[in-house]
């Protein structure tokens, strides 16, 4: 099939927003003081993995056709990518686990069982944080396969998803507010906060079914229209941030802004080229590598473990995208069998 041409700036997008994912874990702004700088490269680096998540589900269902029930095996395919994907990358990953254990003083039995809960249910490990996106996609995508099984609209999909997300958003501020309930309400919200600390893993469901919501509908609005009705959002986001005290209630409206980014990309044109599948393949090698050399610079180059500031920001890029290119480089002439599997 012949890609469509607005589906080259979300290729573009997914390049733009792995630098993004990047700044994130780095904080090249770290020294800044003007407060609405930095406040806006917040806003951009907020948009990154809900785009990313938005991004999957779109793509996944944009050459699927209902009843979606039929085509299962699509949605499974890239479940088991996935899955592989995530195992992978926690292998890649193992001796900057096995060294944060190293230094955190606990039994070996605590650190066992500490990895287990940490892969099945957070997704986050020393150094390889990042990885709490595959794992929330792999959940998300179950979730979505089980409802497209029941034949549920996708409209019923995302209201299920919704809903999902808020008693997500719930817990995180009971999180920080148990002193609100009762006994058993405390030792619920203790035993969700122990099992998936902050929930992320169930934040993926809401952005890929909007993704999927997308590309079911076929929506899409004028650019102009878009960039202003996302200023417009950002403006009550600060305005409900201010006038509340608590800035995570802006989350709440993030998968509506998440809709907003994705449906005015669509309407931006890019010219064909081979440029924008590599663009979307370096996007996934920046994603899934970064972290391991910001370890490589910040451990055994500067000995700053975990140096946040410009250099490691752009060293880390750098290093990230030499790496995408060689290894699709690498994979476009056939070599290495096994990075089928990792990108």
């Amino acid at each position: 099939m012949k890609q469509d041409k607005n589906v080259n700036s979300i290729d573009l997008f997914k390049l733009l927003m792995a630098a993004a994912v990047v700044a994130i874990h780095t904080n090249p702004i770290v020294s800044w003081t003007n407060q609405a700088a930095i406040k806006a490269v917040v806003i951009v680096e907020e948009w990154a993995v809900p785009f990313f998540f938005t991004a999957s589900g779109f793509l996944l269902f944009r050459t699927m056709e209902q009843p979606y029930e039929t085509q299962i095996k699509r949605v499974d395919r890239y479940l088991v990518k996935i899955v592989k994907l995530y195992c992978a990358w926690t292998l890649i990953s193992l001796p900057l686990t096995l060294y944060g254990y190293s230094i955190s003083g606990n039994s070996i039995i605590s650190c066992v069982l500490s990895y287990v809960k940490y892969f099945l249910f957070v997704g986050k490990l020393y150094n390889s944080y990042h990885l709490w996106y595959l794992l929330s996609l792999i959940y998300a995508l179950a979730a979505i396969r089980i409802m497209i099984k029941k034949r549920l609209q996708v409209g019923m999909i995302v209201g299920i998803s919704a809903a999902v997300f808020v008693f997500r958003e719930w817990m995180s501020f009971l999180t920080g507010h148990v002193d609100l309930l009762g006994g058993i309400g405390q030792k619920a919200v203790s035993l969700y906060q122990y099992v998936f600390n902050n929930g992320g893993i169930f934040t993926g469901l809401i952005y890929v079914s909007v993704g999927m919501l997308i590309a079911d509908r076929h929506l899409r609005i004028h650019k102009r229209t878009g960039i202003i009705a996302i200023a417009a959002l950002n403006g009550l986001k600060l305005l409900l941030e201010w006038g509340t005290g608590y800035g995570a209630v802006t989350q709440l409206i993030m998968p509506v802004e998440a809709l907003l980014l994705f449906m005015t990309l669509l309407d931006v044109r890019l010219c064909e080229s081979p440029i924008w599948e590599k663009c979307r393949k370096a996007s996934t090698v920046i994603y899934l590598s970064h972290l391991i050399f910001f370890s490589v610079y910040t451990f055994l180059i500067i000995r700053n473990p975990n140096k946040l500031g410009f250099d490691s920001f752009i060293v880390t890029l750098t290093l990230s995208a030499l790496n995408a290119v060689i290894l699709g480089a690498a994979q476009q002439k056939g070599r290495f069998r096994l990075l089928k599997h990792i990108i």
